[in-house]
């Protein structure tokens, strides 16, 4: 009898306590209406995207204002880069890039060249403004204002070395407070970079990898090593500034070269990068710019609607190879053998290659493609 009195006793006390929680349970999840928020310490959620930009993005739309730099002296030559700064068609360089030249010429990415005129240029600080009012339309690279150097920060310069156009360098900042002088140039609080900076690509844009904003101007390197030096933008901004904002337009002076025969080595060496160039757009779906490549004959052909329907269902395109062959003195044919894979309105891919002819020739002195495919 005795133990009978205990179990219903332990029985009646579990069933206080299970009704205990239950009202409790109740309670919390409706006070004020708000349910309950259970944090779970087990998983978390990971975004499949990268944080970071998509690199060849960044690359892509940086070379669209990222120029090569040519000038003449009269008893000298020198390549440099370049990037555009604002609205009004003004690029920033290097002061050494550009001191003593009677003629500066800025090469686009497609290859247009225009001639520039000095702005400003430093005495002591190796930087420039040059003016090509052609370039307007252009949008600026942008700049990051508030950014502090760290080291181990990842970089991207791009630049023109040996006159190859818009080459690119990954690196790392291993250095934030550099000094030093260069002829009458003096470099102070300097970014020490782990990318090379050659003769041709001085004046070009150092990017943040994360973002692809400007950083700093690349300026000097040490010959045949991965060291390279980079103007901060954030010490010369406001100087780069006031410049363009003074200058005095009927005072520009825009000088051509004068000497304007093909140079044939030349014209084959932007041809090629003008078809790379023309399918790296297409693989990134940048048909806008692709189509700028056309020249007007053929645009009055080839509508943009119709450009881009034609090359829409590529999703992956590679170039393997560029073959050149002479076709007169102002044309040149082209046999780019490409992979290709296209996907179809149902999602499914086929992969391919092609042997891809193109005619590439002058418009107004502007490399342009004449032709593209078989049909056309």
């Amino acid at each position: 009898m005795k133990n009978k009195t205990n179990r219903l006793t332990l029985i009646i006390s579990f069933l206080i306590l299970l009704a205990t929680i239950a009202v409790a349970v109740f309670w919390i999840i409706n006070r004020n209406g708000e349910p309950l928020q259970v944090e779970n310490n087990l998983v978390t959620n990971v975004s499949s995207e990268n944080n970071h930009t998509n690199l060849k993005s960044i690359i892509h739309n940086a070379q669209k204002a990222i120029v090569q730099i040519q000038t003449n002296s009269g008893v000298s030559q020198k390549t440099g880069s370049g990037f555009i700064f604002n609205s009004k068609g003004d690029i920033v360089t290097n002061a050494h890039v550009v001191e003593d030249a009677d003629s500066i010429i800025v090469s686009l990415s497609n290859t247009q060249k225009y001639p520039a005129a000095l702005v400003a240029i430093g005495e002591k600080e190796d930087i420039a403004i040059i003016r090509v009012p052609e370039l307007k339309y252009l949008d600026p690279l942008p700049y990051e204002e508030d950014y502090q150097a760290e080291i181990g920060d990842e970089i991207i310069a791009i630049g023109s070395p040996v006159g190859i156009q818009n080459t690119v360098s990954l690196g790392l900042i291993v250095g934030t407070d550099r000094s030093f002088t260069i002829e009458q140039f003096q470099y102070d609080h300097v970014y020490q970079i782990s990318a090379n900076i050659t003769h041709g690509n001085s004046g070009g844009p150092l990017i943040l990898r994360k973002n692809g904003k400007v950083i700093g101007i690349n300026s000097a390197g040490i010959d045949d090593t991965d060291i390279g030096f980079s103007i901060p933008m954030n010490n010369v901004f406001k100087q780069l500034k006031d410049w363009t904002e003074s200058v005095d337009e009927e005072k520009l002076d825009y000088q051509m070269p004068t000497t304007a025969t093909i140079n044939q080595e030349k014209f084959k060496e932007d041809a090629k990068y003008i078809t790379e160039y023309f399918f790296d757009s297409i693989n990134l779906r940048d048909y806008i710019n692709a189509y700028t490549l056309l020249d007007s004959d053929l645009q009055s052909k080839v509508t943009y609607t119709k450009f881009r329907e034609a090359f829409s269902p590529i999703v992956k395109l590679n170039v393997n190879e560029v073959l050149i062959e002479d076709r007169n003195e102002e044309q040149l044919k082209i046999v780019a053998k490409l992979e290709i894979t296209t996907r179809d309105k149902s999602y499914n891919e086929k992969k391919e290659t092609h042997d891809y002819p193109l005619i590439i020739g002058l418009e107004n002195d502007q490399i342009k493609i004449l032709k593209y495919g078989d049909d056309r």
